[in-house]
């Protein structure tokens, strides 16, 4: 939450070149060479164990703007009390050569690695006048008493020359954010991959200590933005024999779900892995390793945390799938019988057949997860069959998910067959969409019921995408480019970068702060205000296919739904 104070920006030395120094919300992409607002003060607001976020912009001859760095200084507030200096990172541009089907966003560089200073500049465009962006994030512990915290971030040239500084402000509520996310997710990034992508050998096991070290970055990096990666190394069996051993699988589940305080945690298995027929000949095996796996889970009281996904078993498309997929529910369903467990299975999927002929899987799945583009179909459309609703009454859970860019044919037709997709749309989770398509969900998700998300990568490329310069990450049939889609961490490497490790994208915070919206909106629900948290919701996102690109509006809501929350007394 962020309220902007206009004024003079400052300026550097002349013997340095004048640099103009302002302030932006974390919400607003600064374009290269675009003038900006001269804001100098810039007020936040968080609750405890929230994160918040401003952008610092450093304008000047390119010249001038490599040879700066930042600084921060702690916020200071009542009684002396502090809070840590905000992390400072900064902003990598990546170029959209060719834009997503339907953005109403033109081609050109974008930001969105956020950097540690210490690496190296990457080209500057060679133009009078330039935007360099830094992303500020500021942390508040839980225990931090409420009040105003004050600190600066300063500008500082060669030789730590003093050049600009200035002011943060944080207002500190007096409520915590859950310590385990309300929003319950499941972020697909597939340990293979991350070797794949920084130079290990993808088929060693177990990995080598460098590649451990670096896969609980990985798993660090997603939770501290409030998301929980689908499987944990440290939580596998021995993939010779399917066997568990207690006490390494506990302490991985220990550290993930009792540290790292994630919504979910999936169980390790696939159809032909860590046994060969799992069905059929290797059952009761599997069964047992299924049961003994969600029996650790349920010793760390952290058993609804825990549930299936199978890439195998996702977006099943014909009479086979749904048969495969029906198949594995027994399976599930046996488990739970057999062990007295809960086994639940996810399976990206609406609750209503494509093709009736294909029969239902009302049963055979716990966990729905519809494109948010069937959610409008189903919940929203005046043709929808509300199965949606129906499962969630029956005792289900729905997800929803992000991939493309999918309009349902009704929404099309209704909206004026648009050529660009500028707001109102079932949100598109691509770099070149409006950043209300990333935060908007946590506010229409709770009118339909929906509680999680999936998302299927955060490391693709297609082949020959160097996803630090081209933005053009999946590249479809027909010549169609998805800018961003599946890639939401950009891997530093020792060869690159000087170091391997995880880099997030804005893109990544976006979906930070839509979670704790969503935290936001679930503590006034607990405190009986959700009729009142849907009514400001609605001032500007009422359903997935109806909302108001109108960042200004989010604020005014969040404002208000935390003076609802501190009026009840709530998150304390």
């Amino acid at each position: 939450m962020k309220a902007l104070v206009f004024g003079l920006t400052l300026l550097a030395t002349a013997m340095h070149g004048e640099l103009n120094v302002s302030l932006t919300d974390a919400m607003t992409r600064v374009s290269r060479t675009e003038d900006l607002p001269l804001v100098t003060k810039l007020e936040l607001q968080a609750a405890r164990g929230e994160w918040e976020a401003l952008q610092m912009v450093v304008n000047g001859a390119p010249e001038e703007v490599r040879k700066v760095t930042l600084e921060a200084t702690t916020l200071t507030g009542p009684e002396g009390k502090t809070i840590p200096a905000p992390l400072l990172l900064r902003e990598h541009y990546v170029k959209v050569s060719k834009s997503t089907p339907m953005s109403p966003l033109p081609a050109g560089e974008y930001p969105d690695a956020l950097v540690p200073q210490t690496f190296a500049w990457q080209e500057l465009p060679e133009v009078k006048s330039v935007n360099q962006p830094y992303w500020v994030d500021v942390h508040v512990p839980y225990a931090t008493p409420p009040g105003v915290y004050k600190g600066e971030v300063r500008v500082l040239g060669p030789d730590r020359l003093f050049l600009a500084t200035r002011q943060i402000s944080v207002k500190v509520l007096p409520f915590d954010l859950p310590v385990v996310p309300r929003l319950r997710t499941s972020i697909m990034t597939i340990w293979r991959r991350i070797a794949e992508v920084h130079g290990f050998d993808r088929q060693k096991e177990p990995p080598e200590p460098e590649l451990l070290v670096l896969l609980n970055e990985y798993y660090d990096l997603l939770a501290q933005h409030r998301l929980s990666i689908d499987q944990t190394y440290p939580t596998y069996p021995d993939g010779a024999t399917g066997k568990i051993n207690d006490a390494k699988v506990e302490a991985g589940m220990r550290k993930h779900l009792l540290h790292r305080h994630v919504s979910t945690l999936g169980l390790p298995i696939w159809p032909e892995w860590p046994f060969a027929d799992p069905l059929e000949k290797d059952r009761k095996e599997a069964m047992n390793y299924v049961a003994d796996w969600m029996k650790l889970m349920k010793k760390l009281r952290a058993e609804s945390r825990g549930y299936v996904i199978m890439g195998s078993l996702d977006e099943p498309n014909d009479a086979d799938a749904y048969a495969r997929v029906r198949r594995w529910g027994d399976f599930f369903n046996e488990v739970e019988a057999t062990h007295q467990l809960k086994v639940p299975l996810l399976v990206t999927e609406q609750p209503a057949p494509d093709n009736w002929w294909w029969g239902r899987l009302d049963g055979n799945v716990d966990i729905w997860v519809p494109h948010f583009s069937q959610v409008w179909e189903d919940m929203e459309s005046p043709n929808g069959k509300r199965d949606i609703a129906r499962r969630i009454t029956a005792g289900d859970e729905v997800w929803c998910y992000a991939a493309l860019v999918q309009m349902p044919g009704d929404w099309e037709a209704a909206h004026g067959k648009p050529q660009q997709l500028k707001e109102s749309n079932p949100p598109v989770w691509c770099l070149d969409y409006p950043a209300m398509n990333h935060r908007v969900l946590a506010w229409v998700m709770p009118r339909h019921g929906i509680t999680g998300l999936t998302y299927w990568d955060t490391l693709f490329a297609s082949p020959g995408v160097d996803v630090w310069a081209d933005a053009g990450s999946f590249h479809h049939t027909e010549d169609r480019v998805y800018n961003g889609d599946g890639s939401y961490i950009y891997p530093a490497t020792q060869k690159r970068n000087g170091a391997h490790m995880p880099v997030a994208s804005i893109r990544l915070k976006w979906l930070r702060e839509m979670a704790e919206d969503y935290d936001y909106l679930m503590l006034a629900k607990d405190l009986g205000l959700e009729k009142e948290a849907l009514d400001l919701a609605a001032t500007f996102a009422r359903g997935f296919g109806d909302w108001d690109d109108d960042m200004g509006k989010l604020y005014e809501a969040r404002l208000k739904l935390a003076e609802l929350i501190m009026a009840k007394g709530g998150g304390q």
